[in-house]
Parts: C-alpha cells; structure tokens; sequence
C-alpha cells in the first residue's frame, strides 16, 4: 500500500515581534519525522498560510524562519487573512484527494502513532470518511468530545466523535469542497467557524486510535498564554535537543 501524493497545509500568523518565537517550522519538521518514508506519501506539497497580523512589520522575517527552519523543503508561502480564510484558501488550492491540516503551533508525537498516512487514508476511502482529528488530550470523553465510540471494522483504530476542531487533521479534499468550503464562504463565516458552529451542520468525525489512548500530538501554545503548554513546549525543546547532541 502506497499513497502517492499528499498536502501538507499549515496555518499560522505573524504572532509575535521576535521570529525567534515562531513555530511554524517545528510543526512542519513534526511532521516529516513522523511520516517519513513508507509511513508518508512520496510526495508531500507544503503550502504555509500565514496571516501577517498582529505583527504586520515582522511578516518577512516570519517567512525567513520558517524556510530557514526546513531546509531542503520546496513550500508555498501565501499571505491571508485570518483563520477561515486561510482554512478555506488551503482547500481550493489543494489538487490532491487528501490534506494534513495543521495549525503551527502543534507538533506530532511519532511514538503514539504507530500507523503511516498510508493506512490511514485507505480506511478514509473505504468507509468514506471526510474527518480524521489527532488528539491533544487522551482519548475520552473531555473538553469538546462529549461523545465518544470505537468505530468497528477498521484495521487502524479509530473513535467515531461527536464534534471536530482544527487540531491536526486528516481531510477529504473533495468533501470539504463541497460541503464545508460553501458554509465558511458565508457572510458569517466566521462566526460558523472551524469547531463548535461547524459541528452543527457537518456533524462530527473520528478520532485517531482506540478508546483511552494518549494524546498524539503535542499543543505547543504559540500564543503563549496557557501556563501548561508553556511548560510543554520547553520539555519537548529539551528533549529533542538531547536527541540532537
């Protein structure tokens, strides 16, 4: 099993007036460390959606460091304007049948996936599923998941969910299109949102891996405003400068 083409759509903003803060790069490097050879597709397309606010005089150096900080990698840089349009932009530029949508400040926690991109997208095509979530908690019912059961029949484990949000998730390029994309070109758009409002017409998704399973992926905070990821983000620093040395 081989999946020939994937994109990799990462959403961030200009967050702050030192580029030394931004994380964009960390999240796309998570990424290939996770997904790398059979575990990927042999081809990821990477585009970036980066909204110059708040810190409008600092975006050209945010690009700097993010390309600087993924060297080798041929990306896409394309300036927006908030979340919605950025999420929307990424799925009518995507030409491939699947999208990894990832927000700049989450990074993926190879060890708790045990299953590739492969895998993964096949059982999306076989039960025709548009929405796989990778969890930044462990797998129970906690925060916006009231609701959650193992999905049967699938080799790769999977809850279904009641709800969805924009953590790192797997898409149905196609479904979103024409489903999703329609919804958030509304005037209240934004207000639909990507979550809770979203939810309400769409309904909800799955959730990788089997009931209580832990968190998959890691919130580093790129606002910086919860002291719990604060902590998170300078653990997950150390460590793999310890596995750099």
């Amino acid at each position: 099993m081989a999946l020939e083409a994937i994109t990799l759509n990462v959403f961030s903003n200009v967050a702050s007036a030192d580029a030394r803060d931004c994380l964009a790069a960390e999240a796309i490097r998570s990424y290939f460390a996770c997904f790398d050879g059979e575990r990927g597709a042999r081809e990821t397309k990477i585009r970036v959606f980066l909204d110059p606010k708040p810190f409008r005089a600092n975006h050209a150096a945010w690009i700097d460091a993010i390309r600087q900080g993924t060297p080798g990698l041929e990306m896409e840089i394309v300036e927006t304007r908030g979340l919605i349009d950025s999420f929307v932009k990424s799925v009518e530029m995507t030409t491939t049948p699947f999208a990894v949508q990832l927000e700049h400040d989450f990074v993926f926690l190879r060890d708790r996936i045990p299953h590739g991109l492969p895998e993964m997208v096949e059982e999306m095509r076989a039960h025709r599923f548009n929405y796989i979530r990778f969890n930044k908690r462990r797998n129970i019912r906690q925060g916006y998941d009231l609701f959650l059961e193992p999905v049967e029949g699938t080799k790769v484990p999977l809850c279904r969910i009641n709800g969805r949000s924009n953590n790192p998730q797997i898409i149905d390029v196609a479904y979103y299109l024409s489903e999703v994309v329609p919804l958030l070109r509304r005037p209240d758009g934004d207000r639909i949102g990507l979550e809770g409002g979203l939810c309400r017409y769409m309904g909800g998704g799955q959730l990788y891996g089997p009931l209580g399973w832990p968190k998959t992926v890691q919130h580093l905070d790129g606002r910086d405003v919860r002291f719990r990821d604060r902590v998170a983000r300078k653990l997950y620093f150390l460590r793999n400068r310890k596995k750099s040395a």
